[in-house]
């Protein structure tokens, strides 16, 4: 077993949509749409500093203004050249994203690129190890199409970012590598599935731009040793936050749909929204970007107005000390009884007075931002009984969040153990399961039940806390167990670092942003809408029966805006008593 020391979270789906027979059928369709998805460039040529002569192609959005200013993404291409692919990433991005999209041009429009026979050697690896090898000359091309973009009318030259896929995805590396300390060049750098295979010229200098890595756990050009050599870049030369996203069981090329066999498209779309959600905070265009994730320390639990219309109940602690909590916005966003069914978020706690307080507060964030019925359980059997045999909970959707001392057992069940203090008769299914402390150990605890229960495993570290050593012995554990996971890491950050009210110092703010922006898309991309895009839908009525209506237990304290039997909305218990 492996010890860690160190805050990681960690984020278990269950993925159905991609693990059968039809959901092969569902990636080959999603596939065929993406190679169909329509193109909207015009072509521009431009020179780089040696005079070369490059043709590029821009995609505007359809609403930019004649005055306007908005940022801007450089696309290098992958091996293949600037064609169909990147050309369809520009629309897609001006589309979807709201970002003028310039597919640039790493070759020369006068360049013959050989033909690629396949295999090693010969004129076609000999002309791509000519960019990979040579990382002035890539950063050349790819400062000549920055510059380019930059002089644009529409474009606001100080948030310009450059992504690159497969041999652009090295490119970006490059870049900010040799120019990582020149002021007015790229504000952010994404790379996604770089080679990054066999040594590459370190930093000559400080890296100031914002960079984000993404790769495939099956890629040997980006496997653990490469990333480890990464890691080690950044972590001695970047002045600002960075951050690597890992998908397991992913080939090189996950994003690229006219590679028929390496195409993912759920690896697709979870790299994508990492990719929009990160440049969304650096440019400051979004609402991940300008929502404040730690305004929830400022829930003050005793205050008569303090929930804004969210009802909750503290119960314990009894006699072994357990104290749970729980919370429902329903009656506010329109599930005022037990036929209408919520999904459904448990949190297990670290047992510190501000671990304690931290759940609490989270519990009332998702419930005001989602709209959940939210457990927060150390195990108090009177609160589980308390709760026993109601409504509400829509058994499909249920999450498990797991914190400090909690997250070890809720990474065990994640792995195919039970849960203390929530196991029962049933077996459980979590739709996603969430832990925001490094567990002290990891190792699979029922050989059984993890060859038949496989979460989606999402793991995002602290750099600080966790060594790469560490990680990549945890991701080797994991690859033993056939686990599906995602790695993420996060730069300057180290134990407790989603911990808001944290006295130690090691709350960080950018890390747990983007770690709870990921968790959030879990929660989207598993139950849907949330109660701001569509309220929860309610059947018709259907009372509960009064024998299940059990009373509430001394020392329940109880804090609403309705009754005490709003807060019965709760039905984590039904779930975790069953």
């Amino acid at each position: 077993m492996m010890k860690f020391t160190s805050c990681v979270t960690v984020t278990a789906a269950i993925i159905t949509a991609l693990s059968s027979k039809a959901s092969a059928n569902d990636n080959a369709a999603i596939r065929q749409a993406k190679m169909n998805y329509p193109i909207n460039v015009i072509a521009q040529n431009y020179l780089d500093s040696e005079g070369v002569l490059l043709q590029g192609f821009l995609s505007t959005p359809n609403t930019t203004t004649a005055d306007q200013k908005v940022p801007a993404v450089v696309i290098m291409n992958d091996s293949s050249g600037t064609d169909a692919y990147e050309k369809q990433r520009a629309t897609m991005i001006a589309n979807e994203l709201g970002y003028i999209a310039f597919a640039a041009d790493t070759f020369g429009v006068e360049t013959e690129i050989p033909v690629d026979t396949g295999g090693w050697g010969g004129p076609y690896a000999d002309f791509i190890s000519t960019f990979i090898r040579n990382a002035t000359l890539f950063t050349q091309r790819i400062a000549a199409a920055v510059d380019h973009v930059q002089s644009l009318p529409n474009v606001d030259e100080t948030k310009v970012a450059i992504l690159g896929y497969c041999l652009g995805g090295t490119g970006v590396v490059h870049y900010i590598n040799v120019a990582g300390e020149k002021e007015g060049g790229a504000a952010a750098a994404v790379s996604i599935h770089p080679s990054l295979l066999g040594a590459w010229d370190k930093p000559l200098g400080k890296i100031n731009i914002p960079s984000i890595f993404l790769t495939g756990g099956n890629d040997f050009l980006t496997g653990p040793q490469a990333m480890a050599s990464l890691e080690g870049d950044m972590t001695s030369a970047s002045t600002v936050e960075w951050e690597t996203n890992r998908y397991a069981k992913i080939d090189h090329a996950f994003t690229n749909w006219f590679a028929e066999t390496a195409y993912n498209a759920r690896a697709d779309e979870r790299s994508w929204n990492s990719m929009r959600t990160f440049l969304a905070d650096k440019f400051g265009q979004s609402d991940e970007s300008s929502y404040s994730w730690e305004s929830a320390s400022q829930i003050d639990l005793e205050s008569e107005d303090c929930c804004d219309g969210v009802a909750f109940v503290d119960h314990g602690p009894d006699e072994e000390g357990r104290r749970d909590f729980v919370v429902h916005a329903g009656a506010k966003y329109g599930c005022p009884d037990p036929s209408c069914k919520v999904p459904t978020v448990i949190i297990l706690p670290d047992k510190s007075e501000s671990g304690r307080l931290f759940a609490k507060q989270r519990a009332m964030q998702i419930a005001q931002r989602y709209g959940y019925a939210t457990w927060v359980s150390e195990g108090n059997v009177a609160a589980r009984q308390y709760f026993d045999g109601v409504g509400y909970i829509d058994s499909e959707k249920v999450a498990l969040e797991g914190y400090g001392s909690g997250a070890q057992d809720a990474l065990d069940f994640a792995m195919g153990g039970n849960i203390g203090g929530i196991d029962g008769d049933q077996e459980y299914s979590f739709k996603v399961i969430s832990i925001f402390e490094v567990p002290e150990y990891i190792t699979a605890v029922n050989d059984v039940l993890a060859l038949t229960y496989k979460p989606q495993i999402l793991i995002s570290s602290g750099v600080d806390g966790d060594s790469m050593a560490d990680v990549i012995a945890l991701e080797s554990t994991l690859m033993g167990m056939d686990a599906n996971y995602e790695i993420n890491r996060y730069s300057d950050a180290s134990a407790n670092f989603t911990d808001w009210n944290d006295l130690d110092g090691s709350y960080n703010a950018i890390a747990a942003g983007r770690s709870f922006e990921t968790v959030e898309s879990i929660y989207r991309e598993m139950f849907g809408e949330f109660y701001w895009e569509s309220p929860p839908q309610t059947e018709s009525p259907t009372p509960v029966p009064p024998s299940t209506q059990t009373p509430a237990p001394s020392g329940a304290s109880l804090s609403t805006v309705t009754t005490a039997s709003s807060c019965v909305l709760l039905a984590v218990a039904y779930f975790l008593s069953m």
